[in-house]
């Protein structure tokens, strides 16, 4: 396996680092299930708000190691490859742990309640199928990065612009616009920093663009975002 910069990767090593990231994101999870249901005095409450914290962490982690990839990497057959692709998966797994237990602790498995509950919150019920498409597409994403890392490296970049600022302009709503307290704050902060390395990236890559030490023969995407 070839990653980005020419080096190899076995398949021995990609199976080694396939099952420690498997283990430790569901270690993760596991501790922040338990922990929610045996230390909260509310346990639904927490399991709710900790799951979604727990993905947007992974989400942060996996929109900043995308900025770092080279076109090579987007195959997942490098090491910083498919670390992020596992970022992504987990952000995604727990996001959807987290949908899971919002509809059985809050809206009790209920469309109804769920769409007065977004009316409340947002004044506009109809926004709980914006959400519903953001679950499907970000699943379908990861699921095609899994089954057909080629293609997914060598997609339009336009579709990354168009998938990633959808997820951002959804996740920056619901962390900062209409939530409040400490979380409203740690991901403004989140979102400035990301902004700050995406920046960056970006001249990173002009300037090796205008060096003309930018890679050409490596197959792939430029970026993600």
């Amino acid at each position: 396996m070839a990653d980005g910069d020419g080096l190899f990767m076995t398949a021995r090593s990609a199976r080694s680092i396939d099952a420690a990231w498997l283990l430790a994101g569901t270690a993760l999870a596991t501790v922040v299930l338990v922990a929610s249901n045996s230390l909260a005095a509310n346990s639904g409450d927490a399991l709710v708000r900790n799951t979604i914290r727990l993905s947007l962490a992974w989400y942060a982690a996996s929109l900043f190691l995308m900025l770092r990839l080279v076109p090579g990497d987007w195959i997942a057959e490098s090491f910083v490859g498919r670390v992020t692709r596992w970022c992504w998966t987990w952000a995604c797994l727990v996001y959807l742990i987290h949908v899971a237990l919002a509809f059985h602790h809050v809206h009790h498995w209920s469309h109804m309640h769920a769409l007065q509950h977004v009316r409340d919150e947002s004044g506009v019920g109809e926004g709980i199928y914006v959400s519903y498409f953001f679950t499907a597409v970000w699943t379908a994403d990861v699921l095609f990065w899994w089954l057909t890392p080629t293609r997914y490296a060598s997609r339009s970049r336009w579709v990354d612009r168009l998938l990633h600022g959808f997820m951002l302009f959804i996740v920056f709503n619901g962390t900062v616009v209409y939530e409040d307290g400490p979380i409203r704050w740690v991901s403004a902060a989140i979102f400035a920093f990301l902004a700050t390395a995406w920046w960056r990236s970006r001249v990173r890559r002009e300037q090796k663009v205008s060096s003309g030490t930018a890679s050409t023969t490596t197959p792939g995407k430029p970026r993600a975002i």
